[in-house]
């Protein structure tokens, strides 16, 4: 039976009794934040187009006592049988929009306020293949990432007045980031890592509800877009691999489309790049599992999977995605067993086909369920023109 997708954009209600034009005569943010003894004005610019930081990406090496999969894999990679069966029934996606929206006048430093909106979205495929969007589980709200110069006892107070006048679905959420944490980095980036950091929040939540109303199990898997390596502090916070359900945590997989070929594996005589060893992998060949290096409390092990053909690629490292997963129980000690890591690249497999062929440039390592997930979700945010006109 063909998949079929039926999904609705949020539509953003106005309040009773508000016209479109009093909306657009709502108190501004810029106005609110000079209102608050605030000297600052608009960033014209309005775009924040930055890279992440280190932090956010992959560790930059991987020492030889990382190799995490029992029974050892000594070839360092194998092929995956392809049965063409998946129980992934659920899909997650978290995504996030920033902009270096305001320059502000703090205590004798010029420094920028970001503003961004975050959201969460899961779709569920049904047992005809059917995908619709689980309404409850999809999350859409702003942030406005401000220096850590104002107090946070002042941050009510602002939130207060920026947010009395717009409809409740537009609220923003307030956030302070540290200006002189890292010297090198433009304050504008850190500000940007803190509307990542809440969009990464919110993906820790969405999960947590689902294991709340026991949404995940073995037959109704969760895959989530990007990676499970959440800043243990974070993790900690809003969901706790050590005491949430470990049968549902064992059930949920991390996809992430993009990877760092010179990152290091090993040391010594031992020492590969990653770029080496994905490179050789052939059509529904992966590797060994690894785990990162301070793998105590929140225990993480991870794969790369040849998900097409080297034929059809332009490049031997297109078409190669990166699964991680939670290890549990005796996992943490032993590593990720090795039918296990089996069985999830053969679901992920499965889902190789439909692909977003030119509707979307990552089409290669794009699962076609996430995708969809990615673009319901994109559907619900304000557009570049109305958000700007929420801030000034």
């Amino acid at each position: 039976m063909p998949v079929m997708f039926t999904v609705q954009s949020t539509i953003r209600q106005i309040p009773e009794g508000t016209t479109a034009n009093n909306q657009e005569m709502n108190k501004r943010v810029i106005k609110a934040l000079q209102e608050s003894g605030i000297d600052c004005l608009p960033n014209e610019r309005f775009s924040l187009d930055v890279e992440l930081f280190p932090e956010n990406r992959e560790h930059s090496s991987v020492p030889a006592t990382a190799l995490f999969e029992r029974p050892e894999l000594k070839e360092g990679k194998r092929r995956v049988e392809d049965p063409g069966d998946s129980f992934f029934r659920y899909f997650l996606d978290g995504s996030q929009r920033s902009w270096r929206a305001i320059e502000a006048n703090i205590k004798g430093h010029y420094l920028p306020f970001c503003a961004g909106q975050v959201g969460v979205a899961v779709i569920e495929r049904d047992d005809d293949g059917r995908f619709s969007p689980v309404r409850e589980l999809t999350t859409v709200r702003n942030v406005l990432a401000v220096p850590d110069l104002i107090g946070k006892d002042e941050i009510p107070d602002i939130a207060r007045k920026i947010n009395a006048e717009l409809a409740e679905s537009q609220h923003f959420t307030i956030v302070r980031y540290k200006y002189t944490s890292k010297e090198d980095k433009d304050p504008g980036d850190l500000g940007r890592a803190m509307i990542i950091d809440e969009m990464q929040r919110e993906e820790l939540r969405t999960i947590r509800r689902m294991i709340q109303k026991n949404l995940i199990g073995d037959r109704a898997m969760l895959a989530k877009d990007g990676g499970l390596q959440y800043r243990k502090d974070k993790l900690d916070k809003e969901l706790n691999p050590s005491k949430d359900d470990i049968v549902q945590l064992r059930n949920v997989i991390g996809l992430a489309k993009t990877f760092k070929p010179e990152l290091t594996l090993g040391k010594g005589r031992g020492r590969q790049s990653l770029g080496n060893l994905t490179k050789s992998l052939q059509w529904k060949e992966r590797t060994t599992v690894i785990r990162p290096p301070d793998n105590r409390d929140a225990a993480y092990g991870w794969w790369y999977l040849r998900l097409r053909p080297t034929d059809r690629m332009y490049s031997p490292l297109q078409g190669i995605v990166k699964i991680e997963v939670f290890a549990t129980g005796e996992e943490k000690d032993d590593g990720i067993r090795q039918e296990r890591a089996d069985t999830l690249s053969s679901y992920v497999l499965a889902e190789r086909n439909v692909t977003p062929y030119k509707a979307d440039a990552r089409w290669a390592t794009h699962v076609y369920p996430i995708y969809l997930t990615e673009t319901y979700l994109r559907s619900s945010f304000l557009s570049h023109t109305r958000f700007k006109s929420l801030i000034f």
